[in-house]
């Protein structure tokens, strides 16, 4: 990237293109995805208290009908309940023509910087839970690249041979 994406809070208008994000990253199923915009609505219409939506937009590009922002990645992140001021990065994704080119560095330096700027009292820790699944042998290395440690595994989670992964970063201001 050249560093001029905008990332910004997600709208409703952004809905669409989130899911498509999703689908084209192979994160989910069609069948997966009402948890998912269910989790998306709630976070805008705050009935999901402290969830936050971003999304990168191409400021060179257009949505669909013109009008729209062209939205290429989405991050979204949440506190964890009963726990003292740890968040958990549930989703990141970028459009994969744009893997491998700084988009999802730049998803996680801003919300990295949106906890840092809440202060010590809200974020202390970031997590990241993915498989351990060859398809994600390239989002691992991506965390790990971004001074995620690896925390814990816990096998067959998701599935026979399919563990869950957690890493860790302090959220340092």
């Amino acid at each position: 990237m050249h560093g001029h994406n905008l990332i910004r809070r997600a709208i409703e208008n952004d809905e669409a293109s989130v899911k498509d994000l999703a689908l084209t990253n192979h994160m989910f199923g069609v069948d997966e995805l009402d948890d998912f915009v269910t989790a998306f609505r709630g976070a805008l219409n705050e009935e999901l208290q402290g969830h936050h939506w971003y999304v990168m937009v191409d400021p060179d590009g257009q949505g669909v009908d013109r009008t729209e922002d062209l939205v290429v990645g989405v991050a979204y992140l949440a506190p964890e309940p009963f726990a003292d001021r740890v968040w958990n990065l549930y989703f990141l994704a970028v459009e994969p023509h744009l893997h491998g080119r700084g988009a999802g560095s730049q998803l996680i330096r801003h919300v990295e910087g949106v906890l840092r700027d809440a202060g010590q009292d809200v974020a202390r820790v970031l997590i990241v839970e993915t498989s351990s699944t060859d398809e994600y042998a390239n989002a691992r290395a991506f965390y790990r690249a971004r001074g995620f440690d690896e925390e814990a595994r816990i096998r067959d989670f998701y599935g026979p041979g399919d563990n869950k992964v957690v890493f860790w970063k302090a959220i340092t201001v």
